[in-house]
């Protein structure tokens, strides 16, 4: 298994908030995250669901080379990086890599008692697992239709 850049989260786990409030990382996802050399993981409230977007590093440079590409006065770049900036949080893991969300993240994702972590290749989402079924029965049906669009890389062009 791949570790750190270029490696991917994929996958969904769903683990237990202990009493102190602690989230356990599933170890493929720490594995993924490196937490040997960075032990912070960077969250941030989505702006269209009631879940967390979350990754390391490579996660945060991503999403920044993405806004960077707008034009530096657009609204939609302003709005992206006033949204980004004041809310994207660190969160530190412990040896173990758990976490300890701060309540208002708990609050936007509706964590109670449960955390369900799906990969999203590039980052990974926090759920409350009871809210999770409907955005993935979508996404499966959109998924469907999207993979009759898909191209072989071999038949345009790309290397054997």
């Amino acid at each position: 298994m791949r570790r750190g850049a270029g490696a991917r989260f994929l996958g969904s786990y769903v683990n237990k908030i202990d009493a102190k409030g602690r989230l356990a990382t599933p170890a493929a996802f720490r594995r993924v995250l490196d937490l040997a050399t960075e032990n912070v993981i960077y969250c941030l409230p989505s702006t269209e669901e009631p879940c967390l977007e979350c990754g390391g590093d490579e996660f945060v440079d991503y999403l920044f080379s993405m806004v960077e590409d707008l034009d530096p006065y657009s609204e939609k770049r302003i709005a992206l990086e006033r949204a980004v900036a004041t809310q994207l949080t660190p969160v530190n893991t412990d040896p173990e890599g758990r976490i300890n969300l701060p309540e208002h993240l708990r609050n936007h994702a509706q964590l109670n008692g449960q955390a369900l972590f799906a990969g999203h290749i590039r980052s990974f989402q926090i759920w409350n697992p009871e809210l999770f079924a409907g955005p993935l029965d979508a996404a499966k049906k959109a998924a469907n239709e999207a993979r009759r669009s898909l191209k072989n890389p071999r038949l345009n062009g790309g290397a054997e």
